[in-house]
């Protein structure tokens, strides 16, 4: 079963297209979740892994997946990137897809590197997910050790379409001169994407990442990119086509 079969039937059971962001910050985690307190690295971290386990354990009948943003662990050092792998493992645990929110993006041995450190190769490592984001701006060489992955391991790929932060219009929204934006250059490299590593079914494991501040660009981009899973930030994981999964 491919990565697109495994979210969508996720979502079927759960009967929700919602996933769970831990972007955990010290000042929003609950006191009671600082068993080692919050005067040091090593206790915020701790902090960051009991406040994400207790939210994974309490909402996994109610989500499909769940998205952890590494920025937040790596903040704190070792002692941080041992709570991310500690959620992973807890996810997995749970039957929760695991979505690595990682936006990396390189070429050649180093896009390798951090396809076998997210999405696995021939030793597992402690970071390995369901699916990454990552960002495609360096083009289809930097992409393919991640494509790969859908194929070999039936991995999931969401690349960065049209972002959520303001200045997105800087570049995503520039005019081309064939008169379209350059998102929309990307969605149609996308699509071309997805047709050489994902070529059959309803849904490909190779997905978008589309903020929903843009409502019209989202549902523009729906329509463009069919087969493509959505996640969209602010709202959740959705399904390519047909209604709001």
């Amino acid at each position: 079963m491919n990565y697109a079969e495994k979210l969508t039937q996720a979502m079927a059971q759960k009967q929700s297209p919602i996933l769970l962001g831990l972007d955990p910050r010290p000042e929003l985690v609950p006191d009671d979740c600082y068993t080692k307190g919050k005067d040091s690295v090593e206790g915020i971290a701790l902090g960051f892994e009991n406040f994400g386990i207790r939210l994974m354990e309490a909402l996994a009948p109610h989500v499909a997946a769940v998205k952890p943003q590494i920025a937040f662990y790596e903040a704190y050092g070792l002692a941080g990137l041992k709570a991310y792998c500690q959620i992973l493992k807890k996810a997995a645990e749970l039957n929760l897809i695991s979505i690595a929110d990682i936006k990396r993006g390189d070429i050649g041995s180093t896009a390798e590197a951090y396809a076998q450190a997210h999405l696995g190769g021939p030793n597992v490592g402690p970071f390995e997910a369901d699916a990454v984001t990552i960002n495609p701006w360096l083009g289809g060489d930097s992409l393919e050790p991640f494509f790969k992955r859908c194929q070999e391991r039936d991995k999931g790929v969401y690349l960065l379409l049209h972002t959520s932060n303001p200045g997105s219009k800087d570049i995503q929204e520039r005019d081309l001169k064939d008169g379209k934006k350059v998102y929309q250059n990307l969605a149609d490299q996308i699509h071309g994407w997805q047709k050489t590593w994902s070529p059959e079914g309803d849904y490909s494991s190779i997905g978008v990442v589309v903020g929903a501040t843009y409502p019209e660009q989202l549902v523009e981009l729906k329509a463009q990119l069919p087969r493509a899973p959505f996640l969209v930030p602010g709202y959740g994981s959705q399904g390519g086509k047909g209604k709001d999964r």
